[in-house]
């Protein structure tokens, strides 16, 4: 006999032995299986069944993108927002990277200009690129949802960084909103 005949024949009889053993279910009990069978949703199918969601701000950023999230979220009124993850269908977390740090240095040497040991103080400013991240995951099983990063263009004043994160975090909301919601086409 043929060696790919012997295995074939091998696995044919193990997988009859194992049929052999397996108990027979009785037919109720096949239906109470069915019964605490929960459904298998979509992603898509979980974001529009949710009705609930907890807002959580993770990273080391300011509160300015989780502030544009919360009153997006609460004018949409699509969510009731709930104040702890037990009791939503959904968590909502809100990544915001470290703005731009200031560094301040002083140091002792001799002036060029008078010949003396002086003091002198340098400061610099280190603007690092700063990201928002949106993930959307199931309150129960943890599973992502849904997840989205916006990078606000960088700028030198102040103002105008806090203008374009809050554009930056918009964006960010307005892809979510229409994952749940697509845009009517015209």
């Amino acid at each position: 006999m043929c060696r790919p005949l012997k295995i074939t024949l091998f696995v044919l009889l193990v997988t009859a032995f194992a049929a052999a053993i397996q108990p027979e279910q009785k037919p109720e009990q096949k239906q109470e299986d069915k019964k605490t069978a929960r459904p298998v949703m979509s992603t898509s199918a979980r974001l529009a069944a949710a009705k609930t969601a907890f807002l959580k701000k993770t990273g080391g950023g300011d509160n300015l993108a989780y502030d544009v999230v919360s009153s997006t979220l609460e004018g949409w009124g699509r969510f009731t927002l709930v104040n702890a993850p037990e009791k939503a269908d959904i968590v909502i977390e809100i990544f915001s990277s470290a703005e731009a740090q200031t560094s301040l240095s002083s140091s002792t040497g001799v002036s060029r200009e008078t010949g003396r040991m002086e003091q002198s103080t340098h400061s610099s400013k280190q603007i690092s690129a700063s990201e928002f991240k949106l993930t959307v995951y199931d309150a129960k099983s943890k599973v992502p949802l849904w997840t989205g990063v916006e990078h606000p263009k960088s700028a030198m004043k102040k103002k105008d960084r806090e203008n374009n994160e809050v554009e930056a975090a918009q964006r960010l909301m307005t892809r979510f909103h229409d994952q749940i919601e697509p845009p009517q086409k015209q």
